[in-house]
């Protein structure tokens, strides 16, 4: 983010971000700049400290806003009081640790004439290498919101370190805010702490935010605050306190969170790996501010994580409400990737405050220190860095040391004075805390002692870490919410609910709706972003797909827009229903009937077109009186499947029965129990002739690829078993197999015109394509096929492709997990269903009584018929295809036609199969 600067006269510097902002100040002069995005308010002007060595034979009273800075390492109040009367009015000693002044000099000290007590009228701050005290009691609340802008409407003070994330009547109502110096305060979206949060510390000056920054203006549920220390960039890595105290660190850590703040040192957790410390110790810790990130996540002896284990993890620091730091990996340049971690944070939206690093990086000079945390610097956005561990080298790196005992104490003292001055002058180095346990040589201790180099670290007065000026503000991009829906029998209808991963930053919804290929339209729209489910109707006249998506309104204007669900719906009555879909995923679909049937039916799907060249095979589940589900489901061995077009997929659900199909027989049942040993179907009623059998699995007993195999048809029954492919080799379980098993020949199937064809012995399906012809005048014709003999030992499914006028190629796909041999021809059927809406039939009198009688049946030559006036007649062939076509009385000449079964169609009454021989 672009950061500007601007005076505005006596040394006043406000920050302005590219965002909208009103800057102003807190001495009744309040400066507006109209910024583009949102308004931020920076509070008072920094009061200009008096500065004095001591004080003798005085007695102040701060009544108001006012710093005294005091040098004095000691001896600092000489027959002098300072009474503290005015919250801004503070003391500082500058060279005397807190813990000597509570000790020493607090008797001095009062807050409105009362002795000063910390942590019962006044608080005593770390600052820097001395002590900051302030008149901030125990009942303190740092924090004022308000309901509107400019501090207006009602208002509430925030105790500290409590979770305040049940705002009640504040909840999304937050306009203005007022932070006190001293504090920092984490704001969220969320009322978890996820979603959009921001950390404000309030270092120099009260933080004022008269129109709440956009992201947060109205939206936050969530707040924490917490003490601000005014800690060096100097710390101690490690749990002797001693150790701590001898150094003149100001801060330390344990690699857990068994440590304490105490008036000199300020305690930061660590959460050193996914199991512990456990996070109600951490989230329960009073008097913290900071957490660090696991500790080396990419060595097995330490965190021990994976990147994406890391990743997962990371929203509960931001629960947290800390200032949180990154993982610290054993280096930054690693493979393990601090880099891609901040990356992926960053485009998912996961706050992180600093980056945390490890540095071990002996044998460099001080420049190329610098040019490395520079780099880590700009590659993770500009943020802060910790580093946690670090040294002149390790006892696994190789750089060159001397030979004796003094010379390498010598070369550790002048390189860590390189290393020191780089980070103590380096401005977005924020902490450091060195690491004393690599070799004797590089130690800070040595048998209780300092070594040279431990001595010149204790030695240093580095200035304060934080630095407001690399802040770097969370930004949001906005992720797509996740749209759902499922069919509700009772209502038919759709119930539609989703999930918002941008919470309250959502400023309305919208659902739109599709009919197949047609245009989105709005069918809801609401502002009221707590309501996430909608019902809507299913129209029992519309078949085909029917899509949804749901669109969230931003903060930035326009629409982002979840997935895309959607079902299909059948077309027909309670005794047959038909639908032709567009599918592009290997996931379950759920398929809604147009009207309920009185009992489960039989379901079979149609040979699958042939867009995607990904193998599958396909399968029905759950299906009821109301819905089934299907799927194309790629064989196991095809990794990462690519659906990147629409196949087309037909389906045909009809009662279980025997039919009469325009003169056509047909039978559906379902054969259960069914694996890879092959089981005899016998048909209820025989066949004239072998009839075209179609089989579609309707069970989930096996999740790899299967496909059903047939064989031995006749016109008494068949075989069928399941295949799998030759990779697999678990057993197979017993599956439900629905069939149809029907006459070839041109019929009609609940007013809808079919054609049903099988190939002959010899002349069947290999691996080129077949083309089938049918009826030219088919204007949406639906495709089933399938193999009708087993010659082959692998697996193999049937599809469509180049679907046109009267025409379709039929080829075999056989999955490929086994040896390659060549592909033997099977015998293969197909049944071609015209689904378009109300078609003028060839096929008279299906709902007629009129029966039509015929002989000889079988004929040489002429046919007479059970009519006595003219009527249309028309001979067709097991294609479909129109033969003879005449008006005559009571008899038709046929001799003129090859040997082979046809159907007489006579307007007004049955059709009539015979056979021409």
């Amino acid at each position: 983010m672009s950061r500007h600067y601007f005076s505005i006269g006596e040394g006043v510097l406000l920050k302005l971000f590219s965002l909208n902002n009103i800057v102003s100040v807190r001495n009744k002069l309040k400066l507006v700049f109209t910024i583009p995005m949102f308004l931020l308010m920076f509070s008072s002007m920094a009061i200009t400290p008096e500065v004095v060595e001591f004080l003798e034979n005085e007695n102040r009273v701060l009544h108001q806003p006012y710093e005294l800075h005091i040098t004095a390492d000691e001896n600092p109040l000489v027959n002098s009081t300072i009474s503290l009367n005015h919250v801004d009015g503070w003391v500082f000693f500058l060279n005397i640790k807190p813990s000597v002044v509570n000790d020493n000099y607090i008797e001095n000290i009062f807050v409105n004439g009362e002795p000063f007590q910390h942590g019962v009228n006044g608080r005593i701050g770390i600052y820097a290498h001395g002590a900051v005290l302030m008149p901030h009691g125990s009942a303190f609340r740092p924090l004022t919101v308000f309901t509107e802008e400019g501090f207006e409407g009602e208002s509430r003070e925030l105790d500290l370190h409590t979770y305040h994330n049940n705002l009640g009547d504040f909840n999304n109502e937050i306009r203005s805010f007022i932070l006190k110096r001293g504090y920092q305060a984490t704001f969220a979206v969320n009322s978890d702490g996820l979603g959009y949060s921001r950390v404000f510390v309030a270092d120099k000056e009260d933080i004022e935010i008269d129109v709440m920054p956009e992201l947060l203006n109205g939206t936050v549920s969530f707040v924490r605050v917490f003490r601000h220390q005014w800690v060096s960039k100097k710390g101690w890595a490690g749990w002797n306190m001693d150790e701590v105290r001898r150094t003149n660190s100001t801060w330390y850590y344990d690699w857990g969170a068994g440590g304490n703040t105490s008036l000199d040192y300020e305690y930061v957790p660590n959460k050193h790996n996914a199991g512990w410390p456990g996070w109600n110790e951490i989230n329960n810790k009073q008097n913290i501010s900071h957490l660090m990130g696991f500790n080396e996540p990419d060595r097995p002896d330490q965190a021990d994580m994976t990147f994406d284990a890391a990743l997962a993890m990371w929203p509960e620091y931001m629960k947290s409400g800390l200032r949180i730091g990154s993982p610290a990996t054993s280096d930054p340049f690693n493979n393990w990737s601090l880099f891609n971690f901040i990356d992926k944070c960053d485009e998912l939206d996961y706050r992180v405050d600093f980056v945390v690093i490890h540095a071990y990086w002996g044998g460099m000079t001080p420049r190329q220190w610098y040019d490395r945390l520079l780099h880590v610097h700009e590659r993770t956005g500009g943020r802060p860095i910790w580093i946690k561990e670090w040294n002149n080298g390790a006892n696994w790196t190789n750089e060159w040391w001397p030979e004796f005992w003094e010379d390498k104490l010598q070369k550790q003292l002048n390189d860590l004075q390189g290393i020191l001055n780089v980070l103590d002058t380096t401005s977005f180095v924020e902490r450091y805390s060195i690491y004393s346990w690599v070799e004797a040589h590089r130690e800070i201790f040595q048998n209780g002692e300092f070594t040279p180099a431990g001595a010149y670290y204790a030695s240093t007065t580095p200035p304060i870490g934080y630095n407001s000026a690399f802040e770097v503000i969370p930004s949001w991009s906005y992720r797509k919410p996740e749209l759902s829906g499922r069919h509700l029998t009772l209502s038919n209808s759709i119930s539609l609910s989703w999930t918002d991963p941008n919470g309250d930053l959502s400023q309305s919804y919208i659902i739109e709706k599709k009919s197949g290929n047609g245009s989105f339209e709005v069918i809801y729209n609401s502002s009221d972003v707590s309501v996430r489910t909608f019902a809507d109707p299913v129209d029992p006249n519309v078949s085909g797909m029917t899509t949804y998506r749901l669109g969230l309104e931003s903060m930035f204007g326009g629409y982002v827009y979840s997935n895309e669900y959607s079902f299909y719906q059948t077309k027909g009555d309670q005794q047959i229903q038909v639908g032709k879909f567009p599918v592009n995923s290997p996931d379950w679909s759920r398929v809604i009937f147009a009207e309920r049937f009185s009992e489960n039916p039989m379901v079979l799907l149609g040979a699958p077109s042939f867009q995607n060249v990904v193998a599958y095979s396909t399968r029905v589940n759950s299906a009821s009186v109301n819905s089934f589900n299907f799927r194309l489901h790629p064989w196991n061995y095809i990794s990462n499947p690519n659906f990147n077009s629409i196949d087309q997929l037909s389906t045909i659900a009809l009662v279980a029965g025997n039919y009469n199909f325009g003169g056509l027989k047909a039978e559906t049942k379902a054969v259960t129990g069914v694996t890879q040993n092959w089981v005899a179907v016998t048909f209820d009623e025989s066949f004239e002739t072998v009839p075209a059998v179609f089989c579609t699995q309707v069970s989930n007993s096996n999740n790899f690829a299967t496909v059903v195999a047939v064989r031995n048809i006749t016109t008494e029954g068949f075989e069928v078993s399941i295949r799998k492919e030759e990779g697999v080799t678990s057993n197979v379980f017993g599956e439900r197999i629905n069939y149809l098993a029907i006459e070839t020949g041109t019929g009609e199937v609940d007013g809808k015109r079919i054609t049903v064809g099988r190939s002959e012995e010899g002349s069947g399906i290999t691996s080129q394509p077949v083309n089938i012809t049918f009826d030219n005048t088919y204007s949406e014709p639906g495709v089933f096929a399938g193999l009708q003999s087993t010659n082959n030992n692998f697996a193999s499914v049937v599809r469509h492709h180049n679907l046109q006028t009267g025409s379709v190629n039929l080829l075999r796909q056989r999955e490929m997990s086994g040896a390659i041999v060549p592909i033997q021809s099977d015998v293969f059927a197909w049944m071609i269903i015209d689904f378009a809406a109300g078609q003028s039939t060839s096929i008279g009198g299906i709902q007629s009584s009129n029966s039509l009688n015929i002989f000889p049946n079988p004929t040489r030559g002429v046919l007479f018929l059970n009519i006595d006036q003219p009527a249309k007649i028309e001979v067709v062939d097991m294609f479909g295809r129109v033969q003879i076509e005449t008006v005559a009385i009571n008899q038709i000449d046929v001799s003129s036609l090859p040997s082979g079964f046809y159907v007489l169609k006579v307007e007004d009454h049955q059709p009539v199969k015979f056979l021409k021989q």
